[in-house]
């Protein structure tokens, strides 16, 4: 094989991203108030993003760890904020920590699904991280991932304008970004107000730098991502299965193409082909809370209830316990129990 080839090769199957950050271990140097060890680590994140547009993954990972729920991360985070204020990731933290708890407080269903109050305290979350979100921005303007929580803030508003005026500014400063096409192209889903024309168009037009980050390879399974959820709400889970394995032909290892498989698997009753998406999902984009509760019911399904209760601690770390997390945990629980009699 030629180098053009292998360089072909290589856009179109891209290796799999190379994850160092670790959630768990980001919340206890937060919590230890190891201020300085944070700012050091985050600096390396995007340090490794302005050299090479693909390791932005990792440090999308690293700021999720702020996508919780749990009231003492706002705290530390402020924290952090005082002690330091020149620095880009403790703003981007509390800009993220808000963010997320808008996104959780509004429900993620499509745009006209959230109640006046869900939208009324989602859009104070909002307004609480901007100011955070601009001042990282102001310290560290190729921070793709700032940009990314801002888009998907305005998707969220209902404002597509503003969604088209971010992308421009957003792309000005990080050409090759996959994280700012992400949030755009979930912004033209149908279901937001968009259609499949202007997604395709975005993944097409995207594939221009797709020499500087592979990763945009992706964007050409999102329209098939969409049909494949969409089937997968209507209870049409062949179709589901069908479209989302398309999406992987056509785009490639994304860890959303396996992990909305793996939903369809599950809601069908293939338990184990659902546990080895999880799984591959999980590779591509680790630790997020709702993949490993999907997994745990795959993992309670097959009988495996160490494996299960693991994801649920993870998970609790993040999210406090819901319904779903209360029954799988009991489930998984009396599996246990009944093992050892």
């Amino acid at each position: 094989m030629g180098a053009a080839e292998r360089a072909t090769s290589f856009v179109a199957n891209p290796p799999a991203p190379v994850f160092t950050a670790n959630k768990l271990a980001i919340l206890a140097k937060l919590r230890r108030n190891d201020f300085a060890a944070l700012d050091a680590e985050f600096d390396g994140y995007q340090s490794a993003f302005e050299r090479n547009p693909s390791a932005e993954l990792n440090e999308e990972v690293a700021f999720d760890s702020f996508a919780t729920d749990d009231d003492s991360v706002k705290g530390l985070v402020a924290e952090w904020i005082k002690a330091r204020p020149g620095s880009f990731a403790a703003h981007l933290a509390m800009g993220s920590y808000r963010s997320w708890r808008g996104w959780h407080t509004r429900g993620t269903g499509a745009s006209k699904s959230a109640s006046e109050e869900q939208s009324t305290a989602m859009k104070k979350f909002f307004a609480d991280s901007v100011g955070e979100i601009r001042t990282a921005l102001k310290l560290r303007p190729q921070l793709s991932i700032a940009y990314a929580l801002l888009i998907g803030e305005a998707r969220g508003e209902g404002k597509p304008a503003q969604v088209i005026a971010l992308q421009a500014e957003a792309l000005e400063h990080v050409p090759a970004s996959f994280v700012v096409r992400e949030q755009v192209m979930v912004s033209f889903y149908p279901r937001w107000g968009g259609n499949h024309d202007l997604m395709s168009k975005l993944a097409e037009l995207s594939q221009s730098v797709v020499k500087e980050n592979p990763y945009l390879h992706w964007l050409l399974g999102f329209v098939d991502l969409d049909d494949g959820e969409t089937f997968g709400i209507q209870g049409q889970y062949d179709k589901s299965i069908a479209a989302l394995s398309d999406a992987i032909k056509k785009g490639g290892d994304f860890w959303r193409f396996y992990s909305s498989r793996g939903v369809a698997y599950l809601d069908s009753g293939a338990f184990d082909k659902a546990l080895a998406d999880f799984d591959r999902a999980n590779q591509l984009s680790p630790q997020d809370p709702d993949l490993l509760t999907y997994r745990a019911a795959a993992l309670v399904q097959l009988g495996k209830p160490k494996e299960a209760l693991a994801d649920l601690e993870v998970v609790k770390v993040f999210e406090k316990p819901d319904q779903l997390w209360n029954q799988l945990h009991a489930a998984a629980v009396k599996l246990a129990a009944n093992a050892q009699h």
